[in-house]
């Protein structure tokens, strides 16, 4: 059963990839006109260009990734919300990229979507506490991340607090170690990804890069085996 929802899903993602190449160019043009990296910092080095992506890569990567949740979380309408953070979540790294820019549209569907399925499969669950966790989590990790876009003199910015909250309500969901698992995984990234930068010489100190990604990876990576390794911690 599992590997026939893996392989539907996966074409439900490669669809849905197709259709994503128009919604990302008129994003990509929107955050052209308003200026992107005129915030008074240097501009991301890998902002340069402004070339459509492709539609197969972005539709492969879509499938890849709609497989993987349905691999994970099995049927349900919580694997719903998960696939709509899946192109959702596509269609943000690549606009991030491009324009240091998370698209509240994007953002605010995605978490009224998630809102609503995550609550209509704890009914259908008769239990509320996966909910009401999700909602604190969500809440938790928005909060954390405003506070360093506080302290980060333009590092974050509230695209960043709020695809936090998106990803928290999601991750929190599947559990507290899912959510720890996926937040430290993005920080990790990012870090790293900024070290190959600085070291290439295409960035320097204030250079804005976009960390939306890393966010979206490191929640993808907290899906997929935050809560194995969560267990391996307790156990160690």
């Amino acid at each position: 059963m599992i590997v026939g929802l893996t392989f539907l899903c996966a074409l439900l993602g490669f669809g849905a990839g197709l259709g994503l190449p128009r919604p990302i160019h008129l994003f990509l043009a929107g955050g052209a006109r308003s200026g992107a990296g005129s915030l008074g910092v240097p501009a991301s080095p890998v902002t340069a260009g402004s070339g459509r992506f492709g539609t197969l890569p972005l539709a492969a990567l879509t499938a890849l990734v709609c497989a993987l949740l349905a691999w994970r979380l099995g049927p349900g309408l919580d694997l719903l919300a998960f696939l709509v953070l899946a192109v959702a979540g596509v269609t943000l790294a690549v606009v991030d990229v491009r324009t240091l820019r998370l698209p509240d549209p994007v953002l605010l569907v995605t978490l009224f979507t998630g809102l609503t399925l995550l609550g209509m499969e704890s009914l259908a669950l008769g239990d509320f506490t996966p909910y009401w966790r999700a909602l604190f989590g969500g809440a938790t990790l928005a909060g954390y991340h405003l506070c360093l876009a506080a302290l980060s003199r333009g590092c974050l910015g509230m695209g960043d607090v709020k695809l936090a909250g998106v990803l928290g309500l999601h991750l929190t969901w599947l559990g507290w170690g899912v959510l720890v698992t996926g937040a430290f995984l993005a920080f990790l990234l990012a870090g790293l990804a900024a070290g190959v930068l600085l070291l290439a010489g295409r960035a320097r100190r204030g250079t804005r890069l976009p960390f939306g990604p890393w966010l979206l990876l490191g929640a993808l990576g907290g899906v997929l085996c935050g809560e194995q390794l969560s267990r391996a911690h307790l156990a160690w």
